[in-house]
C-alpha cells in the first residue's frame, strides 16, 4: 500500500481512491501465496518496527519507479522556461502541481509509452516477486543501497538534461538571434516576436524529434524498472 501510495500513475490525485484500494488490496492478496518462512511476531514493539521497515521499503521501490516521471517533467520544465510557456502555468489535477505545456505533453508521452511496452505488469510484478527475494522483516538498507538510490537519481537529472538539451539550445541560439536583431533594428517589438517564433521551432523541433523520443522514453522506462527490480536484491 506504501508503494501505491508514491508509484507512477496509482499515485496520481485524479486516480480514485476506491481504485487505489482495489489496486492495493489486490496486491495484498496477489503476494500473500509469497510469503514463506515468517515467523510469528508477539512482541508490538518489534511488529511495529517491523511494519515501519516494510513502509519504508515500499517508498524506497515507489520513488525509484518514479524517478523516470520525474525526470520527464522536469526537462518539460526546462524547456517551458527557455520557450516561454512557463509563464502560462496551470494547475493540473492529475498531477496536483503548477506545469506547463510541454510538461504535461511529456509527461503522458511517457505514461503512453509505459503502457504499450507493457512495463505496468513488470512493475507490479517486482513488487509481488519482492515478497519472495526479501522476506518479511529481513530488509537491510545498507550503504550500498543508499549509494544505488543516489547514483539513479543523478542518472535521472543525466537523463532530463539530455532530453530538453536539443530544444533549450536551439531556443537559446534563437534568443541570441533576436538579441542581434533587436540591437540593430530597435524598433522592432523583439518580446512579442520572440514568443510566436520560439512557439514555432519550439514545436516542429518536437514534431522531428517524436520518433527518438518515444525510443529514448521507452529505454529510459525498461531501464528505470529494472533499476527496481535491482534494488530490491540489494537489499536482501
Amino acid at each position: 500500500m506504501s508503494f501505491i501510495a508514491i508509484c507512477p500513475l496509482f499515485s496520481q490525485k485524479g486516480f480514485p481512491n476506491l481504485a487505489k484500494l482495489v489496486v492495493g488490496g489486490s496486491l495484498v492478496i496477489s503476494a500473500y501465496p509469497a510469503i514463506t518462512g515468517y515467523k510469528e511476531i508477539t512482541n508490538m514493539l518489534l511488529l511495529g518496527e517491523v511494519a515501519i521497515k516494510e513502509v519504508l521499503f515500499g517508498l524506497a521501490m515507489g520513488y525509484l519507479s518514479q524517478l523516470v516521471f520525474s525526470g520527464v517533467m522536469m526537462a518539460g520544465q526546462m524547456i517551458d522556461f527557455q520557450v516561454g510557456f512557463s509563464m502560462a502555468q496551470a494547475y493540473d489535477t492529475m498531477t496536483d502541481v503548477q506545469s506547463a505545456q510541454f510538461s504535461k505533453l511529456y509527461y503522458w508521452l511517457t505514461v503512453s509509452a509505459f503502457f504499450l511496452l507493457d512495463l505496468q505488469n513488470s512493475m507490479i510484478y517486482g513488487v509481488v516477486n519482492s515478497f519472495k527475494i526479501v522476506p518479511l522483516g529481513t530488509e537491510n538498507m545498507g550503504g550500498a543501497s543508499i549509494d544505488g538510490v543516489v547514483q539513479l537519481f543523478e542518472k535521472t537529472v543525466e537523463m532530463s538534461v539530455s532530453l530538453s538539451a536539443p530544444m533549450v539550445v536551439a531556443v537559446l541560439v534563437i534568443d541570441i538571434l533576436l538579441g542581434v536583431i533587436s540591437r540593430s533594428i530597435p524598433q522592432i517589438n523583439i518580446l512579442m516576436m520572440s514568443l510566436s517564433v520560439k512557439t514555432i521551432v519550439g514545436i516542429i523541433i518536437f514534431l522531428l524529434a517524436l520518433s527518438s523520443l518515444l525510443s529514448f522514453l521507452g529505454n529510459n522506462l525498461s531501464e528505470g524498472i529494472e533499476n527496481m527490480l535491482e534494488f530490491i536484491k540489494s537489499v536482501r
